[in-house]
Parts: C-alpha cells; sequence; structure tokens
C-alpha cells in the first residue's frame, strides 16, 4: 500500500510539473521588456519600458499592438489596458505603419489599436480567449510606437516571445523526478 502510494504522488507530482497550465514567454529588445503570460483562456501581456535604450530612448507613446500565431479562436476580449487602451478596436488584420490595416488573419491574431498611450514602466495588457485551440508556443508579437506628436520612432517592433516555463513548473517537475529516483533505488536495495 505505502509503495503504491509513494508511485502515485511520484506521478502526479512528475505530471503536475510536466503539465503545468500556466506559460510565460520573454522578450527584450532596446532595453524594454516584454513578458507574455498564458494561464487557462487569459493572456497577459507586461511591458516594462524602465531601461529603453536605441529607438525606444525617443518613444513616448504606443499606438497598437499585435499578437498572432495563437493558433485559433472565435473571440477575444480586451480585459484591462493601461489608460485610453481600454477603448482600443479589436481587428483580425496584419499590424503595419499604418495600424492594423494589413492583411487579414481571421482567428490566429489579434490587433488592438487605436488612441495612444503613455509609455510608462509595467504597462499590463490582459486578453481573454474563446472558442477554437489558442496556442502560445510561440506567440509573434508587434508594436506600433511614436515620438512627440505624430512622428513614428524607427521601426516597427516585430519579434516572437518564446515560452518559457514558470520556475514553480520546474520545481515540480524536478520534485517528481527526484521522488521516482528514489523509489527507484529503494527498490534496487530490496531486491
Amino acid at each position: 500500500m505505502k509503495t503504491l502510494f509513494c508511485k502515485a504522488s511520484a506521478a502526479l507530482a512528475l505530471a503536475a510539473g510536466v503539465a503545468a497550465a500556466a506559460q510565460a514567454g520573454s522578450l527584450t529588445y532596446q532595453g524594454v521588456t516584454f513578458t507574455s503570460t498564458w494561464s487557462g483562456n487569459l493572456l497577459t501581456l507586461e511591458i516594462d519600458a524602465a531601461n529603453r535604450s536605441g529607438d525606444w530612448l525617443e518613444a513616448s507613446s504606443i499606438g497598437a499592438l499585435q499578437l498572432k500565431d495563437l493558433g485559433s479562436f472565435s473571440d477575444v476580449t480586451l480585459v484591462s489596458a493601461p489608460g485610453l487602451a481600454t477603448d482600443w478596436t479589436l481587428s483580425s488584420n496584419e499590424l503595419n505603419a499604418n495600424g492594423c490595416a494589413g492583411g487579414a488573419h481571421a482567428g490566429r491574431s489579434l490587433c488592438f489599436s487605436g488612441e495612444r498611450v503613455a509609455l510608462a514602466d509595467n504597462m499590463v495588457f490582459q486578453f481573454s480567449f474563446s472558442g477554437g485551440a489558442p496556442d502560445l508556443e510561440a506567440p509573434h508579437l508587434k508594436v506600433n510606437f511614436f515620438g512627440e506628436g505624430e512622428r513614428k520612432v524607427g521601426s516597427l517592433l516585430s519579434q516572437s516571445i518564446a515560452p518559457v516555463p514558470e520556475p514553480q513548473t520546474y520545481a515540480m517537475m524536478l520534485g517528481g523526478l527526484g521522488l521516482v529516483g528514489w523509489m527507484a533505488r529503494r527498490k534496487r536495495k530490496q531486491a
């Protein structure tokens, strides 16, 4: 009975570590860090512009952002955003230099644009997905950023955000592997 309990505990710990629901991805570009966290049907994108450099040094606002290569979904809602971005409009078009005006990618990407919001530290955008099978294995992020007035600064940011497992995922997976190893060693000693 004790061996069965240990095996079950090890299997659960290992499975929990491998199949953890939360994923995160991070990208630092010219001192601006973009972090995406995916849990359940909620995607959180955080922009930290505290240490910006290069083209981003002159940036003062963001006018649009797009996430694409997201699997499939039927609907997405902007749950929360900084400042006037809460009123941004959703489009399934590609983000280009003129905003969300490129070709359509319905159900695979989201492009939100509208009144520009001041670039600040810890800007948090949250999106809720429904229908289909959203997938954030390697989302592609695009951001349109501006300087003072109507002046566009630098080029349109267009980079992939690679996911990395959350620290608790590693801890649970290592704990499960350690327990499996301990049980195998104990079984060899008994034989």
